[in-house]
C-alpha cells in the first residue's frame, strides 16, 4: 500500500484543485484575521480576540473542501482507468480504497495546516498568544482532526462507489448538502429545546436525547459545533467519530470489493 500512497501523494502535489483550495482557505483565514483586527483596534474598549475561533474555523473550511476534492480525485481515477490498472498490476482492492481515503484526509489536513501557519505567524502578532482555555482548545483541536478523518472516510465511501467523475462529484455535494441542511434543523431543534426548558416549559426527554445524539454524531454537526466553539458533549465526539469512521470504511470496503470495475 506504500506505493499506492506515494503515487497518490504525487498526484496530490500536482492537483490544481488542491492548490485552489489552499489559496481560498488561506485568503479566508487572512480575511478573518484582518477584519477582526480592524474591529479590535477601532475602539479601545474592544478586547483582544481569542485565537481559538480562527483555528476551529480553519478546520471547518477543510471539512467543506472534502466532498469536492474526494469526488474529483476518485472520479478522475475511474475516468482515466487508473483504478482498473492498479487492479491489473496486482494491487488489492482494500489497499486501493484505504490509500485513497488516506490521500483525501491529507488534502484536508494540508488546507488546515496552511491556515494554521497563517494564524500562528500573523494572528499571534495581531492578537497575542491569546488562547482561551488551553486544555479545552487542545481537546477541541484533536476532536476536529478526528472529525476530518470521519469526513474523509464518508466521502471516500461515496466517491469510490460511483464510477463516473461528474456523478461522483455531484453525489458527494448532494450528500454534504443533505447532511448540512439536516444538521441546521437539528441545531435549531436542540437549542429550541433548551430555550423551552429555560422558560419552564414541558419537554420530551427522549426527543432531546435523540436530537442531541444526531447533532453530535453527524460529521456536519460536529463541524458546526467546532466552528462555533460550543461543543455540547466534547468527549462523545471522539467515540462518535470513531464509529463514523469504522462504519463508513467497513461498508465502503464491502461494496467496493464486489463492485464491477470495467
Amino acid at each position: 500500500m506504500r506505493n499506492l500512497i506515494f503515487a497518490n501523494i504525487t498526484r496530490l502535489k500536482k492537483s490544481r484543485l488542491l492548490l485552489t483550495g489552499i489559496i481560498v482557505s488561506a485568503l479566508y483565514t487572512a480575511f478573518l484575521l484582518i477584519m477582526n483586527y480592524l474591529e479590535m483596534t477601532a475602539s479601545a474598549e474592544n478586547t483582544a480576540v481569542s485565537l481559538n475561533w480562527f483555528f476551529f474555523s480553519a478546520i471547518s473550511v477543510a471539512a467543506i473542501f472534502c466532498p469536492i476534492y474526494s469526488g474529483f480525485f476518485v472520479g478522475t481515477e475511474y475516468n482515466d482507468g487508473t483504478i482498473r490498472n492498479k487492479l491489473i498490476t496486482g494491487h488489492k482492492r482494500r489497499n486501493i480504497y484505504l490509500a485513497n481515503g488516506f490521500t483525501i484526509f491529507c488534502a484536508e489536513g494540508l488546507l488546515f495546516l496552511v491556515s494554521a501557519v497563517i494564524i500562528i505567524f500573523f494572528g499571534i502578532p495581531m492578537f497575542g498568544l491569546n488562547i482561551e482555555y488551553p486544555l479545552h482548545f487542545i481537546l477541541y483541536l484533536f476532536a476536529g482532526i478526528l472529525m476530518l478523518v470521519a469526513f474523509a472516510s464518508l466521502f471516500t465511501m461515496v466517491s469510490m462507489l460511483i464510477s463516473n467523475k461528474t456523478s461522483s462529484v455531484a453525489a458527494c455535494l448532494i450528500v454534504y448538502a443533505i447532511l448540512f441542511m439536516l444538521t441546521n434543523y437539528l441545531r435549531i431543534a436542540v437549542f429550541s429545546y433548551y430555550g423551552e426548558v429555560a422558560l419552564g416549559g414541558t419537554s420530551n426527554e427522549a426527543a432531546r436525547i435523540i436530537l442531541e445524539f444526531l447533532y453530535d454524531f453527524l460529521p456536519t454537526g460536529q463541524s458546526l459545533q467546532i466552528s462555533s466553539g460550543v461543543i455540547l458533549h466534547p468527549y462523545s465526539f471522539f467515540l462518535y467519530s470513531l464509529i463514523n469512521i469504522t462504519l463508513t470504511t467497513v461498508l465502503g470496503l464491502i461494496v467496493f470489493k464486489r463492485k464491477d470495475i470495467k
